[in-house]
C-alpha cells in the first residue's frame, strides 16, 4: 500500500468521510545560505527523498483537527483561540 493510499484510509477511518485533497510536499536541505533567500541573498537548495503527505477536507467552523500518523499523535483547535505552546512540538508548524 502506497504511503498516499494509507493517508486516505487512516482519513476516512478519524473523519469518516474522504479527503478532498492528498497532496505531497518534497523535502529539501539548503546547502548554502539559510535564512538568506528573503534577504536578497544566494540559495543552493537541493531536494531529498523525503516528503510531508497531507490529506486535507474544508469545514464549515473555525476548528481545525489535525493528526500525524507518524507520531500517533491527534490535535485539535479554534482558529479563534490559536495559543501557542499548548499543542505537541509538530502541530505548532501546522
Amino acid at each position: 500500500m502506497s504511503l498516499s493510499d494509507r493517508l486516505q484510509e487512516d482519513f476516512e477511518k478519524r473523519f469518516k468521510a474522504k479527503p478532498t485533497y492528498v497532496v505531497r510536499a518534497p523535502g529539501r536541505v539548503n546547502l548554502i545560505g539559510e535564512h538568506t533567500d528573503y534577504n536578497a541573498g544566494f540559495v543552493l537548495p537541493m531536494a531529498i527523498n523525503r516528503a510531508i503527505y497531507l490529506a486535507l477536507r474544508p469545514r464549515e467552523d473555525r476548528y481545525v483537527f489535525v493528526e500525524s500518523i507518524d507520531y500517533g499523535d491527534y490535535v485539535e483547535f479554534s482558529l479563534d483561540e490559536m495559543v501557542r505552546g499548548r499543542h505537541s512540538q509538530w502541530a505548532e508548524y501546522v
